[in-house]
């Protein structure tokens, strides 16, 4: 255990579907007594699209925020060495429907574009994760990052 302490995301499983609870419960871990802004779980979704020429060897790779629910699980205060925080994040029926998406393009055209953006890298992806944090002012703050799955 480095610094501070530790955070700790536990979930029953990471592959969720629009509508559903994502359940779990986050484990801080400290080696002294630590003041602290707030404790949070948050649901972050970030949609990354890469461009480039395949020939110049050049790409560029952006990266957009499309989601980002913070639940507080605690205030202000000076936190102890272990607390256990329990969480339940509803995820809304339309979280797919929100992040920007590249047009789609069927038929051979549609799987040929596939193939051409698989060789070259060049495409759009979204990636969810949950991040827990212990906000600790004019100092590091403490975080854990848990990749999930929307689907």
């Amino acid at each position: 255990m480095f610094g501070k302490g530790k955070i700790d995301i536990s979930v029953s499983k990471t592959n969720f579907a629009p509508g559903e609870k994502i359940s779990g419960n986050v484990s801080l871990t400290l080696k002294k007594p630590v003041k602290g802004r707030e404790a949070s779980i948050s649901l972050i979704g970030e949609q990354t699209t890469t461009r480039g020429g395949f020939t110049s060897g050049e790409q560029s790779k952006s990266t957009q925020r499309i989601y980002d629910f913070k639940h507080r699980l605690d205030g202000e205060k000076e936190y102890d060495k272990e607390i256990k925080y329990d969480f339940e994040i509803k995820l809304p029926e339309d979280i797919l429907s929100r992040q920007p998406q590249m047009p789609q393009v069927g038929g051979t055209l549609g799987k040929g574009l596939k193939i051409a953006q698989a060789i070259t890298g060049m495409g759009v992806w979204s990636s969810w994760y949950l991040l827990a944090k212990l906000d600790v002012p004019g100092g590091m703050d403490i975080s854990r990052k848990l990749q999930v799955t929307i689907g």
